[in-house]
């Protein structure tokens, strides 16, 4: 039997949402020290809301990145990992540039979550059939 592949692609992947965290991490920091908040939001909306542009990135890239390496890892064509990861990278950009300017619905947020969502969706599946028939058979 050999080795199951290194997930490169999901590398990749994983390296530009490190990145993208570190970014929405320090627009936080930033309003942080301009606002001189140290915890929570002090009832500061915008504070508030640049904490859940960060909190929602983080509930999700967790859960996509072992996605995207168990697909990579499972036989799934680098193609399909190259388009879910890219598709969730540009939503998670998409959500944040839309939460970071209303609370509201509005179309960064929407594409946003519809990437994200449709990101995990594809994933998953895609890995349901990949080891079904290793599973099941």
């Amino acid at each position: 039997m050999a080795p199951p592949a290194l997930p490169f692609v999901a590398a990749f992947y994983a390296a530009l949402t490190g990145l993208l965290c570190v970014v929405l991490s320090m627009l936080v920091v930033r309003q942080r020290m301009q606002k001189r908040i140290s915890i929570g939001d002090g009832g500061d909306a915008s504070l508030g809301r640049m904490a859940r542009v960060f909190g929602n990135f983080a509930e999700y890239a967790a859960l996509v990145l072992v996605l995207l390496a168990l697909v990579e890892i499972c036989g799934g064509p680098r193609w399909l990992v190259h388009a879910l990861g890219a598709s969730f990278i540009v939503g998670r950009i998409a959500h944040a540039y839309g939460l970071s300017m209303s609370l509201g619905v509005n179309p960064g947020r929407a594409a946003g979550v519809t990437l994200t969502l449709l990101t995990i969706l594809v994933a998953s599946g895609t890995l349901l059939v990949l080891v079904a028939r290793k599973v099941f058979v």
